[in-house]
């Protein structure tokens, strides 16, 4: 059965190249990134996995010439969170998009870590910190 899930996905844009030209704004010690939600229809979120990433890899298609004249290239860095939304949207929507600059230097999995958080073994059991009692009925 067909069924509308949420996808974030992580896209990093990156300048090639000296600068034809400078002024007092330029710099060459940052990426721009960029959060973004879209809803994907598929039959499982394992589909909805494998249609989103194409999607990301579609939208981030295109190389660019910036005011500096350097090219920049906009890439999907691979990154995915897929996940069965609370309300019921329509397929097709971005739902939340968000840029920011980072160092150069921060790899691809850091920024990952820092955006989805890094993986805890046995989070599962340690998750009983954050339960509301009287919802879950502990006392």
């Amino acid at each position: 059965m067909w069924k509308v899930y949420s996808a974030k996905t992580v896209y990093r844009t990156e300048v090639i190249g000296p600068p034809i030209v400078q002024d007092e704004e330029y710099s060459d010690k940052f990426d721009m990134i960029e959060e973004r939600i879209v809803t994907i229809k598929a039959v499982s979120i394992e589909d909805a996995i494998v249609r989103a990433e194409k999607e990301a890899n579609e939208y981030a298609q295109g190389e660019y010439i910036n005011p500096y004249g350097q090219e920049y290239i906009w890439r999907y860095i691979g990154s995915i969170n897929v996940y069965d939304p609370f309300d019921n949207l329509p397929a097709g929507l971005e739902v939340y998009s968000d840029t920011y600059l980072i160092e150069k230097a921060m790899s691809d999995d850091e920024l990952t870590d820092n955006i989805f958080g890094k993986e805890i073994d046995n989070q599962d059991k340690f998750r009983v910190n954050f339960l509301n009692s009287e919802i879950v009925g502990f006392r």
